[in-house]
């Protein structure tokens, strides 16, 4: 009588053991099943280009873009250099070394000098 109950309580172990098991593998099952509905979901989103073609055409976007500190930077020299605010135009306003530009100042002398002649 003893063995049977412990035959049986062996079996009922068993039998335990294997429903935790097809448990576990049920939850494993689904988790796949909704990994691949994920992917699919999101390849259909993204659509059918890869990874490396989606950076690629990222750094090309990028890359190709003006950039706007440079292009500030250059406007800034144009208007510093338009505006007579170089230090060889502002040392020849002083009178130290011929003028580089013609100012209006220097038309109108010019054109007095004419009259006068």
């Amino acid at each position: 009588m003893d063995q049977k109950v412990i035959r049986l309580r062996n079996s009922i172990e068993a039998g335990h053991r294997r429903i935790i098991d097809l448990k576990q593998g049920a939850i494993q099952a689904r988790a796949v099943r909704r990994e691949q509905a994920i992917q699919s979901k999101l390849n259909t989103t993204i659509g059918r280009t890869s990874s490396a073609e989606e950076a690629e055409e990222l750094i090309g976007r990028v890359m190709g873009k003006d950039d706007p500190f440079e292009q500030s930077e250059i406007l800034r020299e144009i208007d510093r250099d338009l505006g007579h605010e170089t230090l060889a135009d502002r040392m020849a306003d002083q009178g130290f070394g011929d003028a580089i530009r013609t100012t209006a100042d220097d038309v109108l002398a010019r054109l007095k000098t004419k009259k006068s002649a």
